[in-house]
């Protein structure tokens, strides 16, 4: 996989990020779910201004990393927006789809 493809690929998960962010603004939730939901935003974010092929794969591990913290936050919070639980599913989903591409090119 290309530079050029993980970095649109990082994008992607910011863009499902964002929309969890947005859905943070309403309702109650847990301090340490909007913190990991920003953890993974800048994470994303920072992922995608990475020129380097080597750096791009390790940023892509530790996006899916927080991904799966994020839904585990979720699933553990109780009631959750369904907005903001979406939002997190689909980004967990884009970065776990992406880690295991990248898993598989490296194989």
């Amino acid at each position: 996989m290309q530079v050029q493809e993980l970095q649109q690929r990082l994008d992607r998960i910011e863009d499902c990020v964002d929309d969890a962010k947005d859905a943070l603004r309403g309702g109650n939730v847990p301090q340490e779910l909007r913190q990991v939901v920003e953890s993974l935003h800048q994470q994303a974010r920072q992922g995608r201004t990475l020129q380097d092929e080597q750096q791009l794969r390790q940023a892509v591990m530790q996006v899916e990393e927080t991904a799966d913290r994020a839904m585990q936050l979720c699933r553990t919070a109780g009631q959750v927006d369904p907005v903001l639980q979406q939002a997190i599913q689909k980004a967990h989903q884009e970065a776990s789809q992406l880690k295991h591409e990248v898993e598989d090119q490296a194989a």
